[in-house]
């Protein structure tokens, strides 16, 4: 009796053991390089989005007094130029309002909704010119606040932060942008994404 192999059975020949580990890894960068094909470009549409994305999934009843009283801010009486969105889609709900006042009535409107000891900040990390997103303020026709630089103050807070009446009624985490877009006047943005749905506007 022979101690030598047995031959392989026909029509299961093994490929040598490098070809393997060769093929092994070109599998594995095909894989990879798919889904970072896959990541760049869910960035790009959300960089770049399409007309389609950014026409998609807006409700149409979003008045601005009515998501006022939804995100739990009081629009001053002198507020002109009022703008308001409700973005909503699988992951999470956007709700949007926009004002003009001067910039005097924005420090009275922003103060209460500072939290103690802090102040808005001027926006160091600028977006370029012509930014959108799909769930910005585009939509109303506006460019997107985190473009400006001259004028611009950013700041923020969630419902709590604050203990003054204004901060105890906001009801999501809302974005704050206040930009002095001329001398003596400032348009406020107010962005808030919430995990939860928004409720709709009356139809």
């Amino acid at each position: 009796m022979s101690g030598s192999a047995a031959p392989p059975a026909p029509g299961k020949r093994k490929w040598p053991r490098g070809r393997r580990l060769a093929a092994a890894w070109v599998f594995s960068g095909l894989c990879a390089l798919a889904v970072l094909g896959a990541v760049l470009m869910l960035a790009w549409g959300m960089r770049y989005p399409s007309e389609d994305a950014k026409k998609c999934c807006w409700e149409q009843n979003a008045t601005p007094e009515w998501m006022a009283k939804t995100m739990g801010f009081q629009l001053p009486e002198t507020a002109t130029d009022r703008r308001a969105g409700l973005h909503t889609n699988a992951q999470y709900d956007v709700a949007l309002l926009a004002f003009t006042v001067t910039t005097r009535e924005a420090d009275r409107f922003l103060k209460p909704l500072q939290p103690e000891g802090t102040q808005l900040v001027r926006n160091t990390h600028p977006k370029a010119p012509g930014y959108t997103r799909s769930d910005g303020f585009s939509h109303l026709g506006l460019p997107e606040p985190e473009t400006f630089v001259d004028g611009m103050r950013i700041g923020g807070l969630c419902r709590g932060d604050t203990k003054t009446p204004e901060g105890q009624a906001v009801q999501f985490c809302t974005d704050i942008y206040a930009h002095e877009f001329q001398p003596g006047t400032t348009r406020i943005y107010l962005w808030a994404g919430s995990d939860a749905p928004i409720d709709k506007p009356p139809a």
